[in-house]
């Protein structure tokens, strides 16, 4: 019994850590792209 509770152990962690490096590589792919409007207020001056 504790056999098979080591092997769904074992499984469970290499599926979570492939899930991590898989939304790590994601996130790192993603780019960000500064707001055009960082620096305009609303104010409207004349």
């Amino acid at each position: 019994m504790a056999v098979t509770r080591l092997k769904r152990k074992d499984r469970y962690n290499k599926t979570v850590s492939r899930l991590k490096q898989q939304h790590i590589k994601l996130v790192i792919k993603t780019v960000s792209v500064e707001s055009p409007y960082k620096d305009k207020t609303g104010i409207i001056e004349d």
